[in-house]
């Protein structure tokens, strides 16, 4: 009996827990009770401002809980100020200053010293600012400063270093159009300040190649004064110490002592509407913009609110109606345009399929009418403001980031107490001051309208915006300087390839129905030594075989006829458009293909150049596709002693100048053919050849060319 009674009481008490809890839960959800406690409060750093004889402005903040230095310097300088004609300049210049180091230090010489002693150096030049950057132990101070100090001022500028930053601004060119977003947002930025701005403005080849040592050297010396300078120092050091030794080791070095330049105008340009047409694209990619305004604009906060609310995040109205409610689009979002020094790129946009893509665009001009012509709810509102106030912390959670950001504000014209002001702007903001912030600065009917897709498939014309322009966005290749032709140098261009075709071999080349030739390629590729071996077969007139030999496994590319294949370690792929006419064009633009298609072609006669100590006859051909070849004539025998045309780098897929010297020549089945060869890319070495074999009219096994 006790124990019943023991029983019963265990399940009231059970159910009387029971009951609790579920009371409990049904007041209170369980992730409600979790305690989020406040996020710190911006707290700015005790910092000391100063500005030394020269007119540097240095902002010192001892921190001695480690044992570090930082030391972060912002200059005016920028690709604003670059000449047109030089674009990427000023990127190149902020890059080869630490690669190539300084008249002291050369740049590998710093590499190891900086991996010794655990210290980081960068330095950089942007769109607007640029800067250098070093972290050291406290122990190393007086390293980290001299280091600063004779990168600032004394860099070298070596032809190698240039050379280097020059192939990586053609390989980012060669793949800026691989991206549709990366396209839509630069020709964006051409659409809506004007392509000539030097906002909108980006480097090409022929503005790359243009770029010499000296261009460098002048760049750095109009731009790079401690006048034009703030450094932000930061770690264990005693500030009156600093002070004096910043004075010390910038000693010398003159201020420039006149204003920057005025800032390029930015103009309101007409709405347009433009279109980048890609056929291999299924999805469209869509972005809207004008103008926007300063961060010290009074519409500032209310935007930046109202842009938290229309599609700054992911509880936004564009990502709620046109991700999820109609199911649009696969990524949508806007950005209140705002900047600091330029007024900034009100911009939405929107990744959608091709056949939805005026039904996303019409959505989204309508969200942002919404925002124009009603307020916004209060639930809308206050977690914007939550949002807002919390991730700004992030943007002051360290010193550094906070001086930087007191740099900026010197720089542009803002209060010091700029954040505090927007902070509280934010917190009593009110749904009818959004409504006034965006109803002055947002103006969907003034929208520029940039949509790349296939325009074919898209659900509607974009007319019905405006007038459609369709823009060309075709890389330009590098230029090549050659004189206007004339009928002499046309004849006298004809008569040299003709003497050469004869040196060659001439009516016994012309009538040869096929041949077999065995390369071996010895080339050096990332450091790494490496031997590939090419048997080519060749059946006129359209028919060609071609299995290279690699380290990493062997590949066939097959021309047969209006058909093309290749095949390799990853598979096998049909050839078609440019490939397969590319594959078309190498039969006849090789030399042998040259040669026997020359009736054909253009030949036209160059000035007479030395190459490597022998004189030649340059002949400029062109007529077999988009290509040229500049064929270089042994004066006394007409042989072929270098073949230059446009290439590719097969390391970086940028467009280099190919040159193939021919060294020795050997008679080969009663030809005089080249043997030995040497591949140049850019002037620079990649590899030697020689030819193992080489067989005119052989026996050919036809099954080469079927699948």
């Amino acid at each position: 009996m006790e124990n019943v009674k023991r029983g019963l009481g265990l399940l009231a008490l059970a159910l009387l827990l029971t009951g609790t809890v579920t009371a409990d839960a049904e007041a209170k959800k369980p992730w409600e009770k979790i305690r989020i406690p406040e996020l710190n409060e911006i707290r700015m750093p005790e910092y000391r401002r100063v500005e030394l004889d020269n007119g540097m402005i240095v902002y010192l903040a001892e921190d001695h809980e480690f044992p570090l230095l930082e030391l972060s310097a912002t200059i005016e300088v920028g690709s604003i100020y670059e000449p047109a004609d030089k674009l990427g300049l000023a990127e190149m210049t902020g890059s080869v200053m630490r690669t190539g180091g300084t008249t002291g230090r050369d740049g590998d010489a710093i590499d190891e010293l900086v991996e010794a002693r655990g210290l980081a150096v960068e330095t950089w030049i942007g769109q607007n600012s640029g800067g250098a950057y070093v972290s050291a132990l406290a122990g190393d101070t007086d390293l980290g400063l001299e280091l600063l100090a004779d990168i600032l001022r004394n860099p070298a500028f070596p032809e190698d270093k240039i050379k280097l930053a020059k192939e990586e601004q053609k390989a980012s060119i060669s793949r800026r159009n691989d991206d549709p977003m990366t396209i839509a947002q630069r020709e964006a930025m051409k659409a809506v300040y004007g392509a000539d701005h030097p906002l909108a403005r980006h480097p090409e080849y022929d503005t790359i190649a243009a770029v010499t040592r000296d261009d460098m050297l002048a760049f750095h010396r109009q731009w790079f004064h401690p006048d034009r300078m703030y450094l932000v120092v930061i770690g264990a050091f005693d500030s009156a110490d600093m002070i004096g030794r910043l004075e010390r080791v910038f000693a010398g070095w003159e201020p420039v002592g006149t204003d920057l330049p005025a800032d390029p105008e930015i103009l309101d340009l007409p709405r347009t509407v433009n279109i980048v047409d890609k056929d291999d694209l299924t999805q469209s990619t869509i972005l809207l913009g004008h103008k926007g305004i300063r961060a010290d604009s009074p519409h500032y906060a209310g935007v930046m609110v109202g842009n938290r609310i229309l599609g700054g995040g992911f509880s936004t109205r564009l990502f709620n109606e046109i991700r999820s409610r109609q199911g649009l689009a696969y990524s949508v979002g806007s950005s209140a345009g705002t900047g600091w020094r330029n007024p900034g790129l009100f911009m939405a946009f929107t990744m959608t399929k091709s056949e939805s893509s005026e039904k996303a665009t019409d959505a989204i001009l309508a969200e942002i009418d919404k925002m124009i012509t009603a307020e916004v709810t209060d639930e809308e509102l206050a977690q914007a403001k939550d949002g807002i106030l919390n991730s700004e912390v992030f943007n002051y959670d360290t010193k550094r980031k906070i001086l930087d950001r007191m740099v900026m504000f010197e720089r542009f014209g803002y209060p010091a107490d700029f954040l505090q002001t927007y902070q509280e702007q934010v917190r009593t903001m009110t749904k009818a001051d959004v409504l006034a912030a965006t109803q002055a600065v947002w103006h969907p009917d003034r929208m520029t309208i940039f949509a790349v897709g296939n325009y074919a498939d898209w659900d509607g014309d974009f007319a019905k915006y405006g007038p459609v322009t369709m823009v060309d966005i075709t890389i330009p290749e590098p230029s090549l300087d050659i004189p206007e032709a004339t009928p002499a140098s046309l004849e006298q261009g004809m008569a040299l390839m003709k003497a050469a075709r004869e040196a060659a071999g001439g009516k016994r080349l012309i009538a040869m129905k096929s041949y077999f030739e065995k390369t071996k390629l010895d080339a050096t590729i990332q450091g790494m030594a490496l031997t590939f071996t090419t048997e080519k077969t060749v059946v006129y007139p359209d028919r060609s075989h071609t299995l290279v030999k690699t380290p990493f496994g062997n590949q066939t590319m097959v021309l047969a006829g209006d058909k093309a294949w290749a095949t390799g370690p990853m598979g096998a792929r049909d050839l078609e458009g440019d490939d397969l006419a590319n594959a078309k064009e190498e039969l006849s633009s090789d030399v042998v293909g040259i040669f026997r298609g020359l009736d054909k072609l253009t030949c036209q006669a160059l000035e007479p150049r030395e190459i490597e100590g022998t004189a030649c006859l340059p002949v400029y051909v062109t007529g077999f596709g988009d290509g040229y070849q500049i064929f270089f004539l042994d004066e006394a025998t007409k042989q072929v002693r270098m073949v230059q045309q446009p290439g590719v780098s097969p390391m970086t897929q940028a467009p280099v100048v190919q040159k193939v010297y021919v060294d020795e020549y050997a008679e080969m089945d009663g030809l005089p053919m080249p043997r030995k060869l040497r591949l140049m890319y850019d002037d620079e070495l990649f590899g030697t050849a020689t030819v193992e074999a080489w067989d005119a009219d052989p026996k050919v096994d036809m099954a080469l060319f079927n699948r």
